[in-house]
């Protein structure tokens, strides 16, 4: 597994991430087969290689019952059933589960196999023997194709709720013979996790993983990647999207339709403040020192620099651009301690940043203030309660 950041896809992204791949911005795709059908999947796999990306297949059985149009496309997708039935899957549908997973797995090239797997939740028997049986399928394929099988271990709320149901779960998942980790941790229904406590437990986990000597990948992580590197990860999913910054199963869930958002004004993402600020609402009130210390530059971004109009979609760029290349600085880092002191450092400077603008008279919208010292004590206590861990780590 490539360490760095990794595009998350969804939510019309494709092209998105070719145009990152392009500029540098990235070391590997993961494909969602939610929002891209089978053979543009294929397609778009094929310009990513070309592009010098790894390819990781995610085929998105959290929540197995759910289907669309796009899943339909692929052939593996008619196993898509309740827990209880896939329990009782037969010897001759397994195979044939396998060997769709196998070609999938061909036919896009990849360079690894994410095992299909339920959301974990606590005194679930039912749903930790049925991700062991998933995880043996896609383990044959890897061992088939010669490719490493990375476990996925999602995290559901009832698990992350203690450190005790938490501790019983990443037993049973690091039980497994996997080559690697496809990690993600269900937070409450926020913008961005903001309880210190919970961000706390989400590290102690990915370390938990670490600690096992094999790869971890953060999935969904988004900004809260400034912290993976932190306890262990080698790699963290991004994407420009919010239902891409941490995982959700109301992605796979049934909504109603509603708005998408309308005129609403692009969002700055703001690496001093490590967060996104209105533009041009809110920034154009912050006084012009101040301003310019605040509004980290991209190749997107462009129109901010002379206050021109600036889309909402070339804002996902600039912040996808900006999170990929602080991620590949703290990825060039292995030691995870140092990682961790690095995101505190960001995240004292974005304190110190929020502080000065509200010390002005502006109140950023949406709390997005409210996220960053917290985050930056989940790592200190990460640091001081997990040290037996770290110095454990230090060692593999």
């Amino acid at each position: 597994m490539r360490r760095g950041a990794w595009h998350q896809c969804g939510d019309r992204s494709q092209r998105l991430v070719e145009e990152q791949l392009q500029r540098g911005a990235g070391v590997g795709v993961i494909i969602s087969p939610r929002d891209l059908a089978r053979q543009n999947a294929i397609k778009y796999a094929e310009r990513y290689r070309n592009l010098g990306a790894e390819i990781l297949l995610d085929h998105q059985y959290y929540i197995p019952e759910f289907t669309n149009r796009w899943l339909d496309s692929y052939p593996i997708s008619r196993f898509r059933r309740a827990v209880s039935s896939l329990n009782r899957i037969s010897a001759p549908d397994l195979t044939d589960f396998t060997n769709q997973l196998r070609i999938d797995h061909q036919e896009l090239f990849a360079t690894g196999v994410i095992a299909p797997a339920i959301v974990c939740e606590a005194g679930r028997a039912d749903i930790a023997q049925l991700n062991a049986r998933l995880f043996a399928a896609a383990k044959r394929v890897g061992d088939q194709l010669q490719l490493p099988t990375y476990a996925t271990v999602v995290l559901g709320r009832s698990v992350t709720a203690s450190d005790q149901t938490m501790t019983t779960v990443l037993s049973q998942a690091t039980s497994l013979n996997a080559d690697g980790w496809y990690f993600a941790f269900e937070f409450e229904d926020e913008r961005l996790p903001s309880s210190r406590e919970t961000v706390r437990r989400c590290c102690a986990a990915g370390l938990t993983l670490a600690c096992t000597g094999r790869p971890v990948l953060h999935a969904y992580a988004g900004p809260l990647g400034l912290l993976s590197f932190g306890f262990g990860a080698s790699a963290v999913g991004i994407g420009h999207s919010q239902n891409l910054w941490k995982f959700t199963r109301v992605r796979w869930q049934p909504v109603a339709a509603q708005g998408g958002g309308g005129d609403a004004p692009p969002r700055f993402f703001s690496t001093a403040l490590w967060g996104t600020i209105i533009y041009p609402d809110e920034t154009t009130q912050l006084p012009v020192n101040l301003r310019t210390q605040i509004l980290t530059q991209s190749p997107f971004s462009a129109p901010v620099a002379s206050s021109l109009s600036w889309s909402r979609w070339d804002s996902g760029k600039h912040l996808v651009f900006l999170l990929a290349s602080m991620f590949a600085q703290m990825a060039a880092v292995t030691d995870p301690r140092r990682n961790a002191t690095t995101a505190i450092q960001q995240l004292q400077r974005a304190v110190q940043f929020h502080q000065a603008i509200q010390q002005r008279g502006v109140f950023l919208a949406d709390n997005t203030g409210l996220y960053q010292d917290n985050w930056r004590l989940a790592l200190e206590d990460l640091l001081r309660d997990n040290a037996a861990d770290f110095e454990y780590f230090d060692l593999l």
